[in-house]
């Protein structure tokens, strides 16, 4: 019984966890928060799940600063509390994925310093749901430059940046080589965490690879526009994918020019969902239609797997998820707002 007691409490957490995807906004919620301006998003936004963190911070932000702080810190709040009711293996595998947002926040602080944001305006994009504290966090953002926030990123345990993804950045001033490496060190944790014994966690592990496969597709699509070599590609490939697996992955690195390694895309199961966004790349200059498509396929396997086994571990990572994208959407809603975008066309940006 100790071993069983050991697996996690999945009847109790799946029940806490259907009550808070019964707070989550409705598709019903966005065309009226596309009609709102931002006092009016902030005051609906106070009468729902968020109305701790919104009373909170009334009195120091306003407008888009209130929504978007507000939102950040509701999200690391419940995904701590998601955290604090599981036990045994279902806890380890639920911090594993959180650990995400370790990944999250030490690239956005690099990002921040890059570019000479504030600390303020840093911190506003903070989501202290790992294994990574306020004040763990605090000590990276006191850091003068890049430099020393890879020094102190250096010194965690988990984290061993290469240093040729380092000199790189200071030769040419990409951050990518080391944002891709931090993506490919919280994925091999992820994987190590996950023991599929069981069906559910044999499906975890499945999308996990998914997950990979697209993580992969926008590093390979980043560094193949820049004309990187193989060589010099293929170090931040993710191993563990579904299908692009690294014998894929290095045959598509090889291949030469970047519109014919789009060809070669075609064969695998997920080129009808980014079809049109991967045609608009040269047009746009941007891969932020293949993200965006590929957020939305994401959501739709996250959701589909969730209702397989009721209780599991595969409810609590959808809602985490189904979270993540309620608070993109609202952040997106805002800042469209404040720039003056017209409903429909923030509406094309929302993943619902």
């Amino acid at each position: 019984m100790a071993w069983f007691r050991n697996r996690g409490n999945y009847p109790y957490a799946c029940a806490r966890v259907r009550a808070k995807k019964s707070l989550l906004l409705t598709k019903e919620n966005y065309p009226k928060l596309l009609m709102m301006d931002l006092n009016e998003i902030g005051r609906f936004l106070g009468e729902t799940q968020y109305s701790v963190e919104m009373s909170e911070l009334a009195s120091r932000y306003d407008g888009v600063n209130l929504i978007e702080i507000g939102t950040s810190k509701n999200l690391a709040r419940m995904y701590n509390n998601v955290l604090s009711f599981t036990k045994g293996d279902l806890r380890n595998m639920v911090a594993s994925y959180l650990e995400r947002w370790d990944i999250w926040n030490l690239k956005t602080i690099l990002r921040g310093k890059y570019y000479g944001a504030s600390v303020e305006e840093i911190r506003e994009d903070l989501v202290p749901a790992g294994r990574l504290t306020e004040d763990d966090l605090n000590a990276l953002l006191a850091a003068e430059n890049t430099t020393e926030v890879l020094d102190n990123i250096q010194k965690l345990e988990w984290v061993d940046i290469p240093k040729d993804a380092i000199d790189e950045l200071e030769a040419s001033g990409r951050l990518s080589p080391v944002e891709d490496y931090l993506d490919k060190v919280y994925y091999e944790h992820l994987i190590k965490s996950i023991n599929p014994k069981s069906r559910p966690e044999k499906l975890l592990l499945a999308y996990v690879g998914r997950e990979i496969d697209a993580t992969n597709l926008l590093t390979l699509l980043k560094l193949k526009r820049e004309g990187l070599p193989p060589e010099r590609i293929s170090p931040y490939l993710i191993d563990g994918g579904g299908e692009l697996t690294r014998k894929e992955l290095d045959r598509l690195i090889a291949i030469e020019g970047f519109d014919q390694m789009l060809q070669e895309l075609q064969k695998f199961s997920f080129y009808n969902d980014v079809k049109d966004a991967l045609e608009k790349i040269n047009a746009t200059n941007s891969l932020n239609d293949v993200s965006m498509s590929i957020k939305r396929l994401e959501t739709r396997q996250a959701e589909k797997f969730s209702h397989l086994y009721p209780l599991s571990v595969l409810p609590i990572i959808d809602y985490l998820i189904r979270k993540k994208i309620e608070v993109d959407n609202i952040r997106i809603i805002a800042r469209c707002k404040e720039s003056g975008l017209d409903p429909d066309t923030i509406k094309k940006m929302l993943v619902i």
